[in-house]
């Protein structure tokens, strides 16, 4: 895509210094529009590329996530986060449920930091730093998509 806007202005510019003076005026407006199609594509081929390091962000903390979740939670939670996979009473939280997936962020990290008294989830505070549970949390929420 990069190499399409430099081949583009490289070609606006041969024009422009080549012909502009035996163009029409008809001819010159058309290449002053080509120019702004070539400038308005540039500029938004820039502005993609100024989010691609967030989304690239998000993706990592993601996989760290599903890695943190896959040796901390899925022993009791499940593979899928179903809370299938240890038998203890009361089972554990189906994390996909619409009761789990409603609380805020801000419950749940609550949960992970802390545990929840009644229940066989223990306070991973000591285990967890900040971000990993933050991690963790945004691999909850992508399990019930």
């Amino acid at each position: 895509m990069r190499r399409w806007h430099n081949d583009c202005a490289v070609g606006v510019l041969e024009v422009v210094s080549l012909r502009w003076r035996s163009m029409s005026l008809i001819s010159r407006v058309l290449l002053l529009l080509m120019t702004l199609s070539c400038v308005n594509a540039a500029y938004a081929a820039s502005e993609q590329m100024k989010g691609s390091p967030q989304t690239l962000r998000e993706h990592y903390d993601l996989q760290e996530g599903k890695r943190l979740y896959e040796q901390y939670c899925r022993f009791c939670h499940g593979e899928q986060g179903k809370g299938k996979a240890f038998d203890v009473t009361p089972p554990p939280a189906d994390l996909t449920s619409p009761a789990v997936q409603q609380k805020s962020n801000f419950e749940l990290a609550q949960i992970i930091h802390g545990g929840e008294q009644g229940t066989a989830m223990g306070a991973w505070k000591w285990a967890l730093s900040d971000k990993d549970k933050q991690n963790v949390l945004q691999y909850i929420r992508s399990l019930a998509r």
